[in-house]
């Protein structure tokens, strides 16, 4: 096993040994101890974990975040993503989540860890690309955590903006003592915990001033003003548009604070009322959406050139898909809707097998709103106890955490390396994934925290939980896939790229069509009449039954066609109760086939062992 002092990318021996935690503590590793030495072995398919199963494989080329991080998440993350899911559609589900991550890291001040053998904060940039129409607006899901509280009225003040009785300041901002700005170019947030100042909150700020999310389309001296008075604060924008328009334009060029920002370097800048100023540790969080047509003019918005080989590309954890042109219901109120309907799952690997049993469990009542009305709460009031503290809340890597998270980013450096086919561009996704991952495991663990109770102040460390970081890596890997799709088709922008996706797409479409003509000469022919028979879009077993008498077949042998040709690929199941057949044009093939990169990534994910427990979303 790897030390802290033999890891030069984790490095606890500066840091101060506070008491234990007793809060959560993480359950005890399974395998990641059990590593061969050989990083080379890592990435196999002899997993310990549910990412081994043909399911999960499935649904990761699909582009789904997998059952097994769900497994993992906390409730407070869970419970409003289960919602989302159970209205029938786990694109909506992963759009919520990913925008998530970055708001919970905003509320999340005065915790930092250690990486590269320096002290970093959890701040988390992602966006997530899809045609229009086509439900990443659930995004705005995610900044519900963040509004404020139902008891606040005219006049009166939310729990979120008391006062804190040493300063008088408001708590609400995220001015926290880690990262206010200091006159005359002096830094007070500095590297380790034994080197901060027993700091205050700036007074005189006003209350309606020291709200959680920035605006996109500012000017660079209006952001660099808020991060002043809030180093946390999330930008949030379900259009690229805003943000990239403020980039290009010559007020609102802050690219450099963007790129500064979730490295958390010192951001100085000169003003005539003030003097020198720094921004010691600016940690900003950006959740983002918008269209692949978007992409490009958000990531060329300050003159530099779009691609992956622009440095603000690496920097996001990016979530891709496209549109599945079908309507949806739009006036039904999910409380009438019956305990089957409650169980709709759109088309995907993750909506078929176990997992949409497990979802019938009946543990889990109430709304997505009431959901995310507790789940709130809990947010403010970390939000509030994390800032007031006089020191950061540091978290330490456990050895054997940074043994998988080691183990996984140089197995995939290795194969990465030896693969000519990917872009050196891409390098720099990588690089960044492994700091992405040890984040989003930090952002986790403060939502646990969040969940029983955040530590009084007089804690000074906390440990990193095994299903923390397995969750973090898995995720990173998993966004790391989306970065691989969305840098090609960013590539392709000027065209030949792009075309060679476009003939894959055929020839992809092509081969399948093939497969289903194969597989549907081995029925006799009354059945092809009956399959051929049956409505083109999605129908209920009954429906499919109420056929039967037509082609001289019982029910019960109608009922036995349906599950033999579901597993030979003529249909799918939508959703519980419904069956739809399979065409071509529903991107039945992989969408990572092809991609240079891809399969290396899926392979890691797949060896990545469970290094804790879990639980059913």
């Amino acid at each position: 096993m790897t030390t802290s002092s033999e890891n030069p990318f984790f490095s606890d021996t500066s840091q101060p040994q506070g008491p234990p935690d007793t809060f959560i503590p993480p359950p005890a590793l399974e395998s990641a101890a059990d590593y061969d030495e050989d990083s080379s072995s890592f990435g196999g398919t002899d997993s310990s974990g549910d990412a081994s199963s043909s399911g999960e494989l499935e649904s990761l080329r699909q582009g789904y975040l997998s059952r097994r991080i769900l497994e993992l998440l906390p409730e407070l993350l869970a419970e409003p993503a289960f919602r989302i899911g159970q209205r029938g559609d786990l694109r909506k589900r992963d759009v919520f989540l990913t925008g998530a991550l970055p708001v919970w890291a905003g509320a999340l001040p005065n915790v930092r860890f250690r990486y590269g053998g320096t002290g970093v904060s959890h701040n988390l940039y992602s966006a997530v690309v899809a045609p229009p129409a086509s439900g990443k607006s659930a995004l705005r899901h995610a900044r519900k955590y963040g509004r404020p509280s139902n008891s606040t009225s005219s006049g009166g003040t939310s729990p979120e903006s008391r006062t804190s009785p040493k300063s008088g300041a408001s708590l609400e901002s995220g001015a926290y003592p880690e990262g206010r700005a200091s006159p005359q170019g002096s830094s007070t947030g500095q590297e380790g915990p034994e080197e901060e100042p027993p700091g205050r909150e700036r007074p005189g700020v006003r209350a309606g001033r020291r709200q959680l999310f920035l605006a996109a389309d500012s000017s660079a001296a209006a952001l660099k003003r808020r991060l002043e008075e809030i180093p946390h604060g999330v930008i949030f924008e379900t259009e690229f548009q805003a943000l990239s328009r403020a980039l290009g334009s010559s007020w609102g060029s802050f690219t450099d604070v963007l790129l500064k920002g979730l490295q958390n370097e010192a951001i100085r800048m000169s003003r005539s009322s003030k003097g020198a100023v720094t921004i010691p540790h600016p940690a900003p969080s950006i959740a983002l959406a918008g269209t692949p047509a978007a992409l490009g003019g958000f990531m060329s918005g300050s003159g530099s050139t779009p691609g992956t080989g622009n440095g603000l590309f690496s920097r996001f954890l990016f979530y891709r898909f496209d549109r599945e042109f079908e309507w949806s219901p739009q006036f039904r109120s999910p409380q009438f809707r019956s305990p089957q309907s409650e169980s709709t799952q759109s088309e995907g690997p993750q909506s078929e097998g176990p997992q949409s049993e497990d979802l019938q469990s009946g543990e889990r009542r109430g709304s997505l709103e009431e959901s995310l009305r507790g789940a709130g709460q809990k947010f403010r009031e970390a939000r509030r106890q994390l800032g007031a503290r006089e020191t950061p809340l540091w978290v330490s890597v456990p050895g054997a955490l940074q043994e998988a998270h080691t183990r996984a980013f140089r197995s995939l450096t290795k194969k990465w390396r030896e693969d000519e086919s990917v872009p050196r561009s891409m390098q720099a996704s990588l690089t960044r994934a492994g700091l992405q991952a040890v984040k989003i495991a930090v952002v986790l663990r403060g939502v646990r925290l969040a969940e029983s109770g955040v530590p009084p102040a007089s804690t000074q460390s906390i440990e990193l939980g095994a299903e923390d970081m397995e969750a973090g890596i898995r995720l990173s890997l998993t966004y790391l896939l989306h970065a691989i799709e969305v840098g090609a088709r960013l590539q392709g922008d000027d065209g030949p790229q792009d075309t060679c996706l476009q003939e894959k797409a055929l020839q992809e479409k092509a081969r399948s069509q093939a497969k289903l003509n194969e597989r549907k000469r081995d029925l006799t022919e009354r059945q092809r009449e009956y399959l051929e028979a049956l409505p083109e879009e999605p129908f209920s077993t009954a429906e499919a039954k109420d056929l039967a008498s037509g082609f001289g077949a019982s029910k019960r042998g109608v009922q036995r066609w349906l599950k033999s040709w579901r597993k030979a690929g003529l249909l799918r199941k939508p959703k519980r109760g419904m069956w739809a057949k399979r065409r071509p044009e529903r991107k039945d093939s992989p969408r990572t086939e092809g991609l240079p990169g891809a399969e290396s990534v899926i392979s890691v994910i797949d060896g990545i062992p469970a290094l804790a427990g879990g639980r059913a979303p």
